[in-house]
């Protein structure tokens, strides 16, 4: 009910906008045809037949919503439960699982960095829906490969999963955006936050059960019917994303989103970092405590039930809009949170390091994408970018965790990774200094902004 309540305020606040845009729009004086513009007109006429599909309306929410919580699902059922399943059933080791991992992470940002340019070449071939709709397609004919060709059907699965996963999120997050601005972009990003972290955390506690047998794997299967139905919601998609908008209040950031986002350029790939380095190291971290292995998903979903709650009430609130000491809050509990996970010694430190660890992640994650799409406007390439960065994180987080282990493992780990980490966040450090020096000036008043 919440999600639909929602959705019906943001679609009556679009629809106000709108009547007063058309309304200014008929009032407002139109120059004279000339004949000059009638043959520019004339000239672009093919133009403009591509782009007489462009959605005059953002995406349905509802139908978005949907599919995200769908493909979330599958995914993490794939992507986070991965490093649980090939130790598991596989019997990885830890360098085997970081190397998966690492193998992952170069065809997610290679896929990612260049999924612009990929969905602008296909476009004589495939809409941006289309492309979606190949992507999910992909991944359902994927997914039943570990059950067949055992260990090479694990990387083949991952590899596959990973290319078409980095396209298909950042092409769903231009969805999202395109055509929203001000509050209904704010309304639209929280609830595609508490969407697909839910559903990731949802996989990990439904998966549980299959540890008791030696075919956890089978929880990849969930994939195909999550990728059907996703299917299934993008009848209500355009075939291309909405523009956006031309009302001056609705296109207006504020000037500090912009180094902000660059600083969350850098955060993003070290908080994916902190979790490339921790999730394949989880399981193992877990059988030292010795916890059952029926309750190794449900104790590792901590950090994703905590995420969950955090990106709720970020959603709710809106103080962190613009305040840098929100990214520098993410950073630290990320920091502490990992440190006390990796070196837990009971299942208390374990939880609340875990605990930490999500809510940090949750604050990072939510802002990054929340400042990357207010100033991309929608733009595939500009949430391929965001996607490409995540991905960054991913490679090298799984890296210097596999230094760690060759130095002897424990708290070598902990030092390789937050030395990595650490570096990255100099240079977010460095885009606050900027910004304290020479703070640019917005050129509305400060209501105009919360708009």
């Amino acid at each position: 009910m919440a999600f639909h309540r929602a959705y019906a305020f943001t679609d009556a606040c679009l629809d106000n906008i709108r009547m007063l845009t058309c309304m200014s729009d008929s009032l407002s004086t139109q120059p004279p045809t000339t004949p000059d513009a009638n043959a520019h007109a004339q000239s672009s006429a093919n133009a403009t037949q591509d782009t007489a599909t462009v959605a005059t309306r953002p995406t349905p929410l509802v139908a978005l919503l949907v599919l995200t919580f769908a493909c979330s699902l599958g995914t993490g059922s794939m992507w986070n439960a991965l490093p649980f399943i090939t130790e598991h059933d596989f019997h990885f080791t830890k360098s085997q699982n970081l190397a998966l991992a690492i193998m992952e992470a170069v065809v997610y940002i290679a896929a990612a960095f260049n999924c612009g340019r990929i969905v602008k070449s296909l476009r004589g071939h495939l809409s941006p829906r289309g492309v979606i709709q190949a992507t999910l397609w992909a991944q359902a004919l994927a997914c039943p490969l570990p059950l067949f060709l055992g260990v090479p059907g694990i990387i083949l699965t991952a590899f596959v999963t990973s290319v078409v996963g980095a396209i298909m999120w950042a092409s769903i997050e231009s969805f999202l955006s395109a055509g929203r601005h001000g509050r209904a972009l704010r309304a639209s990003i929280g609830l595609f936050n508490v969407t697909w972290t839910t559903a990731v955390a949802v996989a990990f506690y439904i998966m549980a059960p299959l540890f008791l047998t030696d075919q956890s794997r089978i929880a990849i299967l969930a994939i195909g019917p999550c990728c059907f139905i996703a299917a299934l919601c993008l009848r209500w998609f355009p075939k291309i994303p909405a523009p956006p908008s031309d009302a001056p209040h609705a296109t207006f950031i504020p000037a500090v989103y912009r180094p902000l986002r660059s600083a969350s350029r850098f955060l993003i790939p070290t908080s994916y970092l902190l979790i490339g380095a921790l999730l394949p190291l989880l399981p193992y971290v877990i059988a030292r405590l010795e916890i059952i292995p029926v309750l190794a998903t449900p104790v590792a979903a901590t950090w994703l039930t905590m995420r969950v709650i955090t990106i709720t009430g970020m959603w709710r609130l809106h103080f962190w809009h613009g305040r840098w000491s929100t990214l520098a809050v993410g950073a630290a509990l990320m920091t502490v949170g990992f440190t006390a996970a990796v070196l837990a010694n009971s299942l208390m430190m374990l939880a609340l390091g875990l605990m930490a660890f999500g809510a940090g992640q949750a604050i990072l994650y939510y802002a990054s994408l929340y400042y990357a799409l207010s100033v991309g406007h929608g733009d595939v390439g500009d949430a391929g970018t965001f996607e490409a960065l995540v991905g960054g994180g991913y490679l090298l987080g799984p890296i210097a965790s596999l230094a760690g282990v060759a130095m002897g493992g424990g708290v070598n780990v902990v030092w390789c990774v937050l030395a990595v980490a650490g570096l990255a966040s100099l240079l977010a450090l460095r885009e606050w200094w900027r910004w304290r020096r020479n703070p640019p000036r917005d050129n509305q008043p400060h209501s105009a902004l919360l708009h």
